[in-house]
């Protein structure tokens, strides 16, 4: 899984759309029928504020009406009318006649949002089957209007300006089928919004590399726009996981930070930045940030991939925190893809001191005897341990994995000097 990011570098594009005649297309649909009536009639009135879009009346005792009629271009009222009247007069003469005539009323903002506006009465209905607002989405990047680079921010923009926020809804599909996913709402209800692939898809965005992304206006199911397809592309060398080794002792440098990549850089592509980064999002500072342009890589002989050490590892960081790595790649010196390192931060873990204590010591017994003994007691450090009396490794007896016992040791006047070292040769002396 590869997650992707934004540097530094973002690409504006500004488009100014002069604001035309913005306007719905709405769909009426009806049936009605005389069946079981003497005599019979139907109506209905479409209105926008007030003003009639469409109307149709019929009646007689051979009604059958299966019906829709289309506006195309209704302009932006903030309410929307739908009147319905019908009777049947029944040939049963004991029966009662039916007569109805009802008024419901939405708002464009409730119609945008796909509310229901229908009715039925004695011998039909009548309802909105379709609305939508007559808009186009495009790309603003008109220098690559069907892919985006990862780490870059999307800038969508909906034309003609002017209808009800509601109107520019976006919403995304990773399949161009029935999942449609809404754009977060911090950048939603706009008619230019903008956003980078990761804020869409999270954690799980590098599974959509290289392949098309597609982008609308509308609700649910109701598409206001043809879809719009955007290839989400890595426009870099995609690295495959960090090499990392700690420092061995306690304030050294770390050992080893590799970043292996499965392609080398091409003709004319380097990485302008590439650095060490806290995850944590309130530390954002470089970490070994490189000096110089990286043009190329090494080929490594043990996993046949392309990799890149950084230098000069003595720069200590927090630890306990969590870090990744970062880089931007150019292509003949234009900004491309800013990526992320796909795997698990590593932990910046800097060892415990190696100390010790010297708890009791033994003469011997006796003039030049060597049955002296120190007894030591392990603070802090790595199994197994070495022992050195003036620098010569003596065994010592385990008392526990904390104490030992460094034995047959003869008299010295001018003392001896100790030196314990853990598994990594850290060492404290006294």
């Amino acid at each position: 899984m590869k997650k992707y990011f934004k540097i530094t570098v973002v690409i504006l594009f500004a488009v100014i759309y002069s604001s035309y005649g913005q306007t719905y297309t709405i769909k009426v649909a009806y049936d009605a029928s005389s069946a079981g009536c003497h005599a019979a009639s139907f109506g209905w009135k479409l209105s926008g504020n007030m003003v009639t879009i469409g109307s149709f009346s019929k009646g007689g005792n051979s009604m059958n009406i299966n019906e829709s009629q289309t506006f195309a271009t209704v302009p932006t009222y903030t309410s929307f009318s739908l009147s319905h009247s019908s009777n049947c007069t029944p040939l049963r003469k004991d029966d009662i006649d039916c007569i109805d005539s009802y008024t419901l009323t939405k708002t464009v903002v409730e119609m945008l949002q796909g509310a229901y506006l229908g009715m039925g009465g004695c011998n039909g209905g009548v309802d909105v089957s379709f609305f939508q607002p007559n808009v186009s989405i495009e790309n603003l990047d008109t220098a690559s209007p069907t892919k985006l680079c990862a780490g870059f921010s999307l800038s969508l923009a909906a034309f003609p300006l002017g209808f009800p926020v509601e109107a520019y809804h976006w919403q995304y599909s990773t399949d161009n089928q029935s999942t449609w996913i809404d754009v977060p709402a911090g950048m939603n209800n706009t008619p230019t919004p903008s956003f980078t692939m990761q804020q869409l898809l999270g954690a799980n965005h590098a599974n959509y590399l290289n392949t098309p992304i597609y982008f609308r206006l509308g609700y649910t199911t109701r598409a206001f726009t043809t879809p719009l397809a955007i290839t989400y592309s890595s426009c870099a060398p995609v690295a495959q996981y960090i090499n990392y080794e700690a420092p061995k002792c306690n304030g050294n440098s770390i050992e080893k930070i590799e970043v292996f990549f499965k392609e080398k850089l091409k003709t004319g592509e380097d990485l302008s930045i590439i650095y060490v980064v806290n995850t944590d999002p309130a530390k954002t500072t470089p970490r070994f940030q490189n000096t110089a342009l990286v043009t190329s890589f090494i080929l490594d002989p043990a996993t046949n991939l392309y990799k890149y050490s950084f230098p000069n590892l003595g720069e200590a960081l927090e630890n306990g925190n969590f870090y990744t790595v970062k880089y931007q790649a150019r292509l003949n010196g234009q900004p491309m893809g800013s990526l992320q390192v796909s795997q698990q931060p590593f932990q910046y873990i800097d060892p415990a001191k190696m100390q010790f204590k010297i708890t009791g010591q033994t003469q011997p017994t006796c003039f030049g005897s060597e049955d002296g003994t120190i007894d030591i007691e392990i603070l802090s450090g790595e199994l197994p341990y070495n022992f050195y009396v003036d620098n010569v490794l003596k065994t010592a007896s385990k008392i526990d994995n904390l104490h030992y016992k460094i034995t047959g040791l003869k008299a010295n006047v001018l003392g001896y000097k100790i030196k314990v070292t853990d598994k990594n040769d850290c060492i404290e002396k006294l």
